[in-house]
């Protein structure tokens, strides 16, 4: 089985925290067990964010730091062997940065809440900033900020004509809606990856675009209970590594302590307990990829240790690998 272990490399967007404690600190940490355990990472590195960074760093000298440290991690992750590729929260257009720090606006938090001139360019130009760390024709993959891929029409075009052919932001049976964004990956087929052309979640031999979704796991809501309660009796294990919080979510909360969900399979905090599960699940069901997705901001100790004894356990008999290193799998 290949397994991708895959971080949306970014800040927190209610309080964005720091750079240093959201992204910098935790992917050190992420770079050095991959190093000491020979795997190597994806990064889905959030390019908006950077643009601001380059736009604002002559004014603010906090932000030049931040810039230099954040692109000097991205070039030794190349440079090593690791991925990276498109992550986009076009939102960013819309943010600013004064001496009080950044200020976010998330009215317009998707691809989708823009018009079709705008959605290209900002495809174009984010993608165009990665490129300034790997080179040409390296960034094929996409990961929609927010998990949100839909309507996928409005945003073929510019993807396509910018030699994005990978997508990877589905996982099978999730749904969540909100103010800010929603999805629906009910109906997904239950698969390591197939073709699509107009639609993600419909299967087209001849389709231009690959979906690889990102593993999902079915969540009773004991699950939710246990991480909260840990969460209150010893913070500082299960505590985020990262500094910010991110956007209210009303209700949700409350569903996860009450119903059964489908969730992404994930590194981030406790979530990092069910990494063996879902391993298992994967080969039950016959598929030969398996997507794990993680943020930085969102590690924590427990995390940390968890994603560690999973390399160990599945890294001689599977594949730990990247996108980059199976481009042709996919294209």
């Amino acid at each position: 089985m290949n397994i991708y272990l895959t971080f949306d490399y970014e800040l927190y967007f209610g309080t964005t925290g720091t750079a240093d404690r959201c992204i910098l600190h935790p992917t050190k940490i992420l770079m050095e067990m991959s190093e000491k355990h020979n795997v190597k990472l994806v990064q889905f590195v959030d390019a908006g964010y950077l643009i601001k960074l380059d736009e604002y760093r002559s004014i603010f000298p906090l932000l030049e730091i931040d810039y230099q440290l954040i692109i000097l991690q991205l070039n030794n992750l190349w440079k090593a062997g690791h991925d990276i590729q498109l992550h986009i929260h076009p939102h960013w257009e819309d943010c600013s940065y004064s001496e009080a720090g950044w200020k976010m606006n998330v009215s317009r938090y998707t691809l989708n809440d823009w018009n079709d001139q705008q959605i290209e360019d900002i495809v174009y130009r984010y993608k165009k900033k990665l490129e300034e760390i790997t080179g040409p024709n390296q960034i094929f993959a996409f990961r929609a900020g927010g998990w949100c891929i839909q309507p996928f029409n409005r945003i073929k075009s510019a993807l396509y004509t910018n030699g994005i052919r990978l997508d990877t932001s589905v996982f099978p049976n999730g749904q969540y809606s909100s103010n800010e964004y929603d999805y629906d990956f009910r109906n997904a087929p239950c698969k390591s990856k197939w073709k699509f052309n107009d639609d993600p979640l419909i299967e087209e031999s001849n389709g231009v675009f690959t979906e690889l979704p990102i593993s999902s796991i079915y969540n009773s809501p004991l699950f939710y209970w246990k991480l909260f309660l840990l969460g209150r009796l010893n913070p500082h294990f299960h505590k985020s590594l990262g500094d910010g919080k991110p956007i209210a979510t009303p209700g949700q909360r409350k569903k996860l302590l009450t119903t059964f969900t489908y969730n992404t399979v994930s590194v981030d905090g406790y979530n990092a307990a069910l990494l063996n599960k879902a391993f298992r699940q994967q080969i039950s069901a016959k598929k030969e990829e398996m997507v794990i997705i993680g943020h930085p901001k969102a590690l924590s100790r427990f995390g940390l240790l968890a994603l560690e004894k999973f390399i160990i356990k599945h890294n001689r008999a599977e594949t730990f690998t990247t996108f980059r290193a199976q481009k042709k799998s996919f294209l």
